[in-house]
C-alpha cells in the first residue's frame, strides 16, 4: 500500500493557516479563524494513520523510524522558532511575562505545551495574548496522540491481527461525547486536551482505514467536497469567542475537513486547492504556523498591530518568516541523504543544548525587572492588588456551609455581599472600612435564584442555601447584590429582581452594585505598554438593571462615579482600575466602598 502525493490536501492546509493568521492579526472578519486548528488535526490523524498502516502491511514498521520522521518533520523549525523567541522576549515581554516564558519553552518541549495553557489560563483569556508560544498547544495535542496512535495500531493489527476501525470509531465517539461534555462545564480543559481533541485526529485515522465506501460518481463527489468547503467557510466567518467551543461547534470543521479529504480529489474544489499558490501556502503552513504567533505577540508588545498597516506588516514578515524557515530548514532536515539519522540526531542534541542554555538563563532572571521604570512596574504590580481573601473566601465549587462564609470586621456583621467574583474585592474594602461584611462569593454564580451556568452545577442550590442564611439572620440589615451582569442573559434579570424583593419583604435593605467599566483589555498590562487608558464604556446590563429591576432596590452604579459620557479611564487615582480585565483592583474597591457605604444608612 503506497501514499500518493494530494495537491489538494496541502491546498487544505493552506486553507487552515490562512483564517488562523488572519484571525490572530485582528482582522475581525476572520473572527472563527481559530477552527485552522482544527482543520490541521484532521489531516495530522490522516496522514500519521495512513504512514503507519503503510509500514505495517509492508512489514516496514519501526517505532524508532517513525519518530526519526517526526523529529526531522517538527523539531528544526521549531528549534529556530523557540531560539528566536527566547532572543526576542527581553526587548518586548513585561516581567511576569517574562518569568512564566522558561515554563513555556520546557512545556514546549516536553510536548505538554497544552496541559500548561490549560493550567494557565483560557485561550480567548487576555493574558494569553501575551504569551508568544501559547499557539504550541495544538503540537501538544498532536505529539500525544502520536504517541499512542503507533502503538495501539501495533497492537490490533500486528498483535491481535484485527481491523482497528471498530476500537477507533468508539474512540472517536467516547472522546466526541467528553468533548460535548466538558465544554460546558470545564471549557478551558476541553479546549487544550487530548481526550477532548482525539476524535478530531481519529477522524482522519478512519478516513485512513477506507472504511467509508469508495465514490464512483463525479457529481456525488463534487457535493461532497463542495459541501466541506461551505462547511470550512461558514465556521471561519460565523463562529468567534462566543462560539461555545469546541463541543458540538467543532464537528462542522471536522466534518468539512473529513469531506474534502475524502472526496475533493479530482472534483472543482479539489483543482481549486491545487492551484500553485494555495499548495504552496500549504507547504509553509507548518512554519508559518510557528512563526506567525510569536511576531503578532512582539508587534502587539511594541504598539505596532493598532492599525491595517501593522497587520498587513506582520502577515507579510510572518509569510517572509516562513519561506525561508521551510527552505533552509525544514527541507534540508527532511532530506535523509543531507541528514543522515546520526547527524539529525547529533544536530538535534545540540539545538536542544543550545535551547536548554538560553532557557537557564531566562529563568535566571527572574523576569528581569530591572529593564523598567519604576512606574511601569508599578502598573505591573496592580495584578496582585486583588483581595488577600481571594483564596479562602471566594468559592468556585460545591456548596458551601453557612459557616463558611468569610466575614470582615470586628463585630457581628450586619452587611453581606452576594455576588459572583465580581463582589469579593467590594468585600474585603467594606471591612477595611469598619464595616461588619458577609462575603458570599460565588464565582460565575450571580445572585438570583433558579438561574445557573453549566458551568456551575451546584449555583442554584448555593444561591437556595445563601438567600435561607441572609432572611433568617436577624442581624444583617444590608445585602448588596454584585455581578458581572453583562455575561448573563436578558431573562437573568426577573430572577435576579425577584430574588431581590424576596430579601426587601424581609426587611433587608438591598443595593445592587451595577457593571465594572471594563476595556475588554488586561488594565495593568496595557497602562505598563503605555497605551492609551480612555476607552468607552457602553454596557446593556446598565439599562437592564433600570428596566427590570423594582425602584424599591436601590442603585449603585460605578460608571456614573468614575466616567462621564461613557467616557472611562483605566487610572484612578493614579492606580490601575482594575487588577485584570473585569475585576477592580483593591485600591479601586475602596474607593467605591468609601462611596457604598453612606447608602447604607439613607
Amino acid at each position: 500500500m503506497s501514499i500518493k502525493y494530494r495537491s489538494d490536501i496541502d491546498g487544505l492546509r493552506a486553507i487552515a493557516i490562512i483564517p488562523v493568521l488572519l484571525f490572530h492579526a485582528g482582522f475581525t472578519s476572520f473572527s472563527g479563524g481559530y477552527i485552522g486548528v482544527d482543520i490541521f488535526f484532521v489531516i495530522s490523524g490522516f496522514l500519521i494513520t495512513s504512514i503507519l498502516l503503510r509500514d505495517m502491511s509492508l512489514k516496514t514498521y519501526s517505532i524508532t523510524d517513525f519518530y526519526e520522521r517526526r523529529i526531522r518533520r517538527i523539531f528544526p523549525a521549531l528549534f529556530a522558532v523557540l531560539l528566536f523567541v527566547l532572543l526576542v522576549s527581553p526587548f518586548a515581554l513585561l516581567p511576569e511575562e517574562y518569568e512564566f516564558l522558561p515554563k513555556e519553552i520546557i512545556g514546549t518541549l516536553l510536548f505538554i505545551s497544552n496541559i500548561v495553557s490549560w493550567r494557565k489560563s483560557g485561550y480567548f483569556s487576555t493574558d494569553s495574548e501575551e504569551r508568544p508560544l501559547l499557539h504550541t498547544w495544538s503540537l501538544g495535542v498532536e505529539e500525544q496522540f502520536y504517541i499512542f496512535a503507533p502503538i495501539i495500531l501495533f497492537i490490533i493489527l500486528i498483535k491481535f491481527k484485527r481491523s482497528p476501525g471498530p476500537f477507533l470509531i468508539f474512540a472517536f465517539i467516547c472522546s466526541f461525547l467528553l468533548s460535548v461534555f466538558l465544554t460546558s462545564i470545564k471549557p478551558t480543559a476541553a479546549f487544550y486536551l487530548l481526550p477532548t481533541r482525539a476524535w478530531e485526529l481519529i477522524a482522519g485515522s478512519l478516513l485512513a482505514l477506507n472504511i467509508f465506501p469508495k465514490i464512483e460518481k463525479g457529481y456525488i463527489k463534487e457535493s461532497i467536497s463542495l459541501i466541506g468547503l461551505i462547511c470550512i467557510l461558514y465556521s471561519v466567518f460565523s463562529f468567534g469567542s462566543g462560539t461555545v467551543f469546541p463541543g458540538y461547534a467543532a464537528a462542522l470543521p471536522v466534518f468539512g475537513s473529513m469531506c474534502i479529504i475524502y472526496a475533493a480529489e479530482r472534483t472543482l474544489t479539489g483543482k481549486l486547492l491545487s492551484l500553485k499558490p494555495v499548495v504552496f501556502i500549504g507547504l509553509i503552513s507548518y512554519s508559518l504556523y510557528l512563526w506567525h504567533w510569536p511576531l503578532i505577540v512582539f508587534f502587539k508588545d511594541w504598539n505596532l498591530l493598532g492599525a491595517d498597516y501593522g497587520r498587513l506588516m506582520v502577515i507579510v514578515i510572518s509569510l517572509i518568516a516562513a519561506y525561508f524557515s521551510w527552505r533552509f530548514i525544514e527541507k534540508p532536515f527532511r532530506n535523509r541523504a543531507a541528514f543522515p539519522p546520526k547527524k539529525l540526531y547529533t544536530a538535534s542534541a545540540c539545538g536542544l543544548s543550545l535551547l536548554l542554555l538560553v532557557t537557564a538563563m531566562t529563568f535566571m532572571m527572574s523576569g528581569w525587572p530591572g529593564r523598567f521604570s519604576e512606574q511601569t512596574l508599578r502598573y505591573v504590580s496592580a495584578h496582585e492588588d486583588s483581595s488577600p481573601a481571594r483564596e479562602h473566601c471566594h468559592f468556585d465549587r460545591g456548596v458551601p456551609k453557612t459557616s463558611d462564609y468569610c466575614h470582615f470586621g470586628t463585630g457581628t456583621p450586619s452587611v453581606a455581599v452576594w455576588g459572583d467574583s465580581h463582589g469579593a474585592e467590594l468585600s474585603k474594602a467594606l471591612g477595611n472600612n469598619d464595616i461588619n461584611v458577609y462575603e458570599i462569593t460565588y464565582s460565575a454564580c450571580p445572585p438570583a435564584l433558579n438561574y445557573q451556568l453549566k458551568s456551575r452545577p451546584s449555583c442554584m442550590a448555593h444561591n437556595d442555601r445563601v438567600n435561607e442564611f441572609l432572611k433568617n439572620n436577624k442581624d444583617i440589615n444590608v445585602v448588596i447584590m454584585a455581578a458581572r451582569y453583562q455575561v448573563y442573559p436578558n431573562y437573568f434579570y426577573d430572577n435576579l429582581n425577584k430574588t431581590a424583593m424576596g430579601l426587601i419583604s424581609h426587611g433587608k435593605k438591598v443595593i445592587i452594585v451595577g457593571p465594572v467599566p471594563t476595556p475588554g483589555v488586561d488594565v495593568p498590562t496595557t497602562l505598563a505598554r503605555g497605551r492609551n487608558p480612555e476607552f468607552i464604556f457602553k454596557n446593556p446590563a446598565i439599562e437592564n438593571i433600570n428596566k427590570y429591576i423594582d425602584p424599591k432596590v436601590i442603585r449603585f452604579m460605578p460608571s456614573s462615579i468614575i466616567c462621564k459620557d461613557d467616557k472611562c479611564n483605566m487610572l484612578l487615582n493614579g492606580k490601575p482600575l482594575l487588577f485584570d480585565d473585569n475585576h477592580l483592583s483593591m485600591s479601586s474597591a475602596d474607593y467605591m466602598a468609601k462611596r457604598l457605604i453612606p447608602l447604607f444608612n439613607n
